[in-house]
Formats: C-alpha cells, sequence, structure tokens
C-alpha cells in the first residue's frame, strides 16, 4: 500500500514588528507621565478660559446697561424722517424766495416811485 503524503509543517509566525517610535505601541511609564503633563496643561487652560468667560459676562452686562441708557437718552432727539422734511422744506423756500426776488424786488422800487411822485 502506498504511504500517504502528510502535508509539510507550517511555518511558525514570524515575531510582532517593534515599533521604530517608541511613542507608538504599547504605553510606556514615560508615555505616562507625558499624559498626565498634558492633561495638567489642558486644565489650567480651562482654568484660564473659565476666568475670562465670567470676566466677559461681566463686561457684557456693562454693555447692555450702557446701551439701555444711551436709548433713554437719545430717544427725545428728532427722527431721521424730521430732519429730512425740516431740511427740504427750508431748501424749497430758499428756492422760491430766490426765484420770485427779483418780482419783489420790482415791486418794492415800483411802490416807492409811486409814493414818492403824489
Amino acid at each position: 500500500m502506498p504511504k500517504a503524503l502528510s502535508p509539510p509543517p507550517l511555518d511558525p509566525p514570524p515575531p510582532p514588528a517593534q515599533p521604530s517610535d517608541p511613542g507608538v505601541g504599547q504605553p510606556t511609564h514615560r508615555g505616562n507621565e507625558i499624559m498626565l503633563v498634558e492633561i495638567a496643561k489642558l486644565q489650567s487652560d480651562a482654568e484660564y478660559v473659565k476666568l475670562h468667560l465670567s470676566e466677559f459676562r461681566g463686561d457684557m452686562k456693562d454693555v447692555r446697561d450702557r446701551l439701555a441708557r444711551l436709548e433713554v437718552n437719545v430717544s427725545h432727539l428728532p427722527s431721521k424722517g424730521f430732519i429730512i422734511l425740516v431740511v427740504t422744506t427750508a431748501l424749497v423756500i430758499a428756492a422760491g424766495l430766490f426765484t420770485i426776488a427779483p418780482k419783489l424786488q420790482a415791486w418794492a422800487n415800483g411802490g416807492s416811485q409811486t409814493s414818492t411822485k403824489q
């Protein structure tokens, strides 16, 4: 009887490649220290943000109060429409006077001449 062929033995798997960058892969003791330092920096930055945010809120409250006072102070001033109306009316009156000025002058001169003729 012929001898049964057995499969060739499998090669063992190659060892895992070691990363060339020490920061990549399994965390080391130094990696934990770096992470703790970075977390401490983030916490410190967050405290500064909280501090500046509270100052900003106070400043915005002051701006709102000043804006309310400004609105009260300018509420009695004339509106833009009123100012335009007054200026337009003044220009129309001035243009009318310039237009009829020669007639008024002639009338004034003619009226004084008739009174002197008598």
